[in-house]
């Protein structure tokens, strides 16, 4: 079946009839009837019963293979591609060329491996904009960034031995140190508060001379500024979530440098200790708590080199000795509820060659065994925990009778004897059945 066309002239006439092939179906076609090419059963088909055809079939001619014949060559003897049989050498995927240069991110290399190995107990939130690594990452402008990024190149350069980056970050802690007095200066002059970021530059450099220097006397000056930035902003002005990390760097900071005086400081005051927590009491950990403690070291030395001074100070041994007990009483709950918390937190282990090699470089080592933590948080509670024992025995041991008169009636008995001392001190009980020592320590507690 086939459709008549006829396209009009200008004239008025009629052009000759063209025809154009029928799209109805091959049924219609054959009984030459008008189809209304419905797919895929045309009404026509569909109402007679008949069955609908539409015949129509797709080639698929793949045209790659048209045009790779087309521009095939014949070949010949030069084009052919000889193989080497030498092996092929294999780079590892993570393996970086010594030739590399990252000059380009030397400063965030540094900034981060600072912030990963040094400042590792510290935990912001991603979004505080005072954290350590929004300031050292981020705010490149500021006073802080100066000194983290000098504290960062002393530090790298001191772990590899790297003679001109330690020269650079000298460079660096000069420009950071003006830098600095001149916002004291400034914020002095108007009388407001110091932000967090001028702390965090005051400890920077401060850390930086205990890492470069061999002299105690510069970084204490960097120890009692910070000190006295800490005292100016006040116990509340540390309440909330996003100064708990400044403060918490901050005490240890002081209390060293205390120590080193051997006097005492405002952190040992209760407010001290209670206010920074007041708006969420539980969240205090065992190392702050434990902190608490290192804070009252400072004035312990500085009543203990009034006693041996003065002749008769009866009354401050008792007080002294009254404090003693006390801290020592709260350094046992705390071992207890760390061994019953973090019951399977450190293990035992005996020394490799492997582990020697790696911790003491190539020398040998002068343990037998090891102690291995799970995490780096539960080694610093570890550590704050013995060193406050060394340092509380310390002082404990210039109050005993023999070596002041005054103390001969302080009930000292009641203290750990000298010979259990070391025993107690640099371990947290046996590492095999810790658990069950908390345990069992607790029930004493209860039923005592």
């Amino acid at each position: 079946m086939s459709a008549i066309f006829a396209f009009p002239l200008p004239n008025g006439k009629k052009d000759r009839q063209l025809s154009r092939r029928s799209k109805g179906c091959l049924t219609c076609r054959r009984r030459k009837v008008k189809c209304d090419e419905h797919r895929p059963i045309c009404e026509r088909c569909r109402k007679g019963f008949h069955p609908c055809e539409y015949g129509e079939s797709f080639i698929f001619v793949n045209e790659s293979k048209v045009v790779a014949r087309e521009v095939q060559r014949p070949k010949n003897k030069f084009n052919i591609l000889n193989i080497s049989k030498t092996p092929k050498v294999q780079i590892k995927s993570d393996y970086v060329p010594p030739s590399l240069d990252l000059h380009g991110f030397q400063n965030e290399i540094v900034i981060s491996f600072l912030v990963k190995q040094l400042f590792v107990e510290v935990q912001s939130p991603p979004d505080d904009e005072h954290s350590i690594s929004r300031l050292l990452l981020w705010d490149r402008d500021s006073t802080a960034y100066l000194s983290g990024l000098c504290l960062a190149e002393a530090f790298f350069s001191s772990i590899h031995r790297l003679s001109e980056l330690r020269s650079h970050a000298s460079v660096l802690y000069g420009q950071a140190v003006q830098r600095l007095k001149i916002e004291l200066v400034a914020k002095d002059n108007v009388q407001t508060s110091l932000p967090r970021a001028t702390i965090w530059s005051a400890l920077f450099l401060g850390v930086y001379e205990m890492i470069s220097s061999d002299s105690m006397s510069n970084w204490l000056k960097h120890c009692h500024g910070v000190a006295a930035i800490t005292h100016m902003i006040g116990p509340h002005g540390f309440e909330m979530n996003e100064a708990k990390p400044i403060f918490q760097i901050n005490r240890s900071f002081i209390s060293i440098g205390a120590i080193a005086d051997r006097k005492r400081t405002f952190l040992e005051q209760i407010a001290w200790k209670q206010i920074p927590w007041s708006l969420e009491p539980m969240s205090k950990t065992i190392a702050e708590s434990l902190q608490d403690i290192l804070c009252d070291v400072p004035g312990f030395m500085e009543d203990v080199d009034v006693l041996l001074k003065s002749q008769q100070s009866g009354m401050l041994a008792h007080r002294v000795a009254s404090r003693l007990r006390s801290c020592f009483q709260e350094l046992d709950v705390l071992r207890i509820s760390w061994n019953y918390i973090y019951a399977d937190s450190c293990w035992e282990v005996v020394n490799t060659s492997r582990s020697c090699d790696e911790v003491f470089e190539d020398r040998d080592s002068p343990f037998e065994t090891m102690l291995v933590f799970s995490s780096l948080e539960r080694a610093i509670e570890f550590v704050y925990f013995n060193t406050a024992h060394l340092l509380l025995h310390s002082i404990l041991r210039q109050l005993r009778p023999a070596n002041h008169p005054d103390a001969s009636s302080m009930d000292l008995a009641s203290f750990l004897d000298d010979t259990d001392c070391d025993a107690y001190i640099l371990t947290f009980r046996k590492h095999d059945d810790r658990y069950l020592n908390a345990l069992a320590e607790m029930e004493r507690e209860v039923y005592c």
